[in-house]
């Protein structure tokens, strides 16, 4: 994968309306379990309080306002790197940028001296936990999910961590 290509950035507050596209669009393979919107801008701006986005542009995009083709959440606490939100706009899946962006933050996290690295994936997206043992996370623990009133089915998160 060219990273060249697909240079990671910083997210900015312009970029929140195409990170909310973004992730709700990645996140309909949910919807079987979840209802409504994965996030919106709100949530987005008070997860930029808590940490940072980075992002992935589209720079074949001649939409004349920022367009995104990827973007991933991480967050510090103590020794611990947290990576959430990672989601790549449906019609660019496929080329590596999950693999990037997820790199990216494996590279701040051990920047900032971090041992872990820990995300959460619902126990019932079994596909993901290849996807993510791939990368070198494995199953650590279950946590509630935290909005139990969106769920249509009983589920749970699942915490995978990554030793950096």
């Amino acid at each position: 994968m060219n990273t060249q290509r697909y240079p990671v950035r910083v997210a900015t507050l312009a970029d929140i309306a195409e990170i909310v596209r973004i992730t709700n669009s990645a996140y309909l393979a949910e919807s079987f379990c979840i209802q409504g919107a994965r996030t919106n801008e709100a949530d987005v701006l008070q997860q930029m309080g808590n940490g940072q986005f980075l992002v992935i542009d589209d720079v074949q995009a001649n939409t004349g306002s920022p367009a995104l083709l990827g973007s991933v959440l991480w967050s510090i606490s103590g020794e611990r790197g947290y990576l959430g939100m990672l989601a790549v706009d449906p019609q660019a899946q496929g080329q590596g940028l999950a693999r990037i962006l997820i790199g990216a933050v494996e590279q701040r996290c051990r920047a900032a001296d971090c041992r872990y690295l820990e995300l959460t994936v619902i126990n019932l997206r079994e596909e993901l936990f290849p996807f993510y043992s791939a990368f070198g996370f494995t199953r650590a623990s279950t946590l509630p999910f935290p909005a139990p009133e969106k769920i249509t089915q009983p589920l749970h998160l699942v915490q995978m961590r990554k030793v950096l």
